[in-house]
């Protein structure tokens, strides 16, 4: 089994989160912390589901500043150590930095820091300006320029020199007219966007390598599950092929119908196992769960023949 879903996966889901609600939401809230359970079923787990990491998005309380431009610096950190089973097959550090323009919301520049068997660190510039999206990676580099990111962003992240001296550009992207996002962008977007259930939205990212196009579908449901019992947008994406229309493999995201805007659940299942992620901060203790999730429902199913 492909265990990097555990992260791509991840990434992927984070990355699927382009609309909005009924409500007027409001716009990144300073100090906002919010902590989430990470679930996986597959052939590794014996098709049963077990707890792999926990996760944390948080928005600083103090504004920062890309050139002119006032930011919204937001983290997210993922990790397996708490889970010992997690860490034997496979240990995730992750920790993705981003400076978002504080007026429309699109990103500046990110770092990640990915740390699994081997280290990894990148940072993503997105120069409006010129339309172009560039991503610069540490170590050996096959068919990258040597150039290295703008020095001026070097104080904006605060890397260090040996830090900074490792990253080196790996690709370089036009827009091509088109706003290229970053994942946590994404989020934000969609808690400030108007939305509506039967809404569609395309929209772009830029994942380091390619600009990737997404199609979004919104419909409204009540989450059930894992204690929550709240008014909710179920939201399903896909990535689409955008010279054939072809639409690649579905996730759902669960976000409140309300002011709060919050992700309350997200959900995707692949031939080799399934992720979901519960939101832990606020959680109601002792509500009522609506039973097995769609991993342990689909995996009774198929190999116990329920």
């Amino acid at each position: 089994m492909r265990v990097r879903f555990q992260v791509q996966g991840l990434l992927l889901a984070l990355g699927l989160l382009l609309s909005g609600a009924s409500l007027a939401a409001k716009a990144p809230v300073l100090g906002e912390h919010l902590e989430y359970t990470l679930k996986f079923r597959g052939l590794v787990t014996g098709f049963v589901e077990m707890n792999i990491a926990k996760m944390t998005m948080a928005v600083e309380r103090e504004m920062g500043r890309v050139d002119e431009n006032p930011a919204i610096v937001t983290d997210l950190h993922l990790t397996t150590e708490p889970y010992r089973k997690a860490e034997m097959i496979y240990p995730v550090r992750l920790h993705y930095r981003s400076w978002l323009d504080a007026n429309k919301l699109h990103p500046l520049v990110a770092v990640k820091s990915l740390k699994t068997r081997e280290e990894k660190e990148e940072l993503l510039w997105f120069d409006h300006s010129q339309g172009e999206a560039y991503h610069y990676q540490s170590g050996e580099l096959r068919g990258g320029k040597n150039s290295r990111p703008p020095k001026n962003l070097q104080g904006v992240t605060a890397l260090s020199d040996e830090q900074w001296e490792n990253l080196l550009q790996a690709h370089q992207v036009s827009f091509g007219g088109i706003e290229a996002l970053d994942y946590i962008s994404f989020l934000h977007r969609l808690r400030s966007m108007p939305l509506k259930s039967g809404k569609q939205i395309n929209f772009s990212t830029f994942n380091g390598k390619e600009l990737n196009a997404y199609q979004v579908k919104v419909d409204q449901e009540r989450l059930v599950r894992a204690g929550w019992n709240r008014p909710a947008f179920r939201v399903r994406m896909w990535e689409v092929d955008t010279e054939n229309g072809k639409k690649g493999e579905m996730v759902d995201l669960w976000l409140s119908d309300d002011n709060e805007r919050l992700l309350l659940r997200f959900y995707a299942e692949r031939t080799f196992g399934a992720m979901e992620g519960i939101l832990e901060t606020g959680r109601p203790i002792g509500g009522r769960d609506e039973g097995f999730s769609e991993a342990t429902q689909s995996s009774l199913e198929t190999y116990l023949g329920f």
